[in-house]
């Protein structure tokens, strides 16, 4: 088992512990309606952490065109990062980090 699989185990765990304490007491017992469950900051960190490794990743071309002048640019479709060179090795944008392909 990988790092990132054992934290994985860890929050479901910690995330599933908290739930079930949750629904045994309740959140009631000081007379509150509250559907609150407390975890603690790694919980809460590690939580982001596994969520933004399951984002969707963005697909982007890098766009040809020429400018005023006549030299070549290429562009990105996701945020308009303009490259002065050929972005033919670039697999993600730096700035979007959208992953890139050149337009055919």
């Amino acid at each position: 088992m990988n790092r990132i699989e054992e934290l994985r185990q860890q929050t479901i765990e910690q995330l599933q512990n908290d739930i079930a304490n949750f629904e045994k007491y309740g959140g009631d017992e000081f007379g509150h309606d509250f559907d609150d469950v407390h975890v603690d900051i790694i919980t809460a960190q590690r939580t982001v952490e596994l969520l933004k490794m399951l984002e969707v990743p963005i697909e982007a071309k890098w766009h040809y065109y020429t400018n005023e002048e006549g030299k070549a640019r290429w562009k990105c479709t996701n945020c308009g990062r303009m490259c002065k060179r050929n972005p033919y090795d670039k697999q993600r944008c730096s700035t979007c980090g959208a992953h890139t392909t050149l337009e055919s």
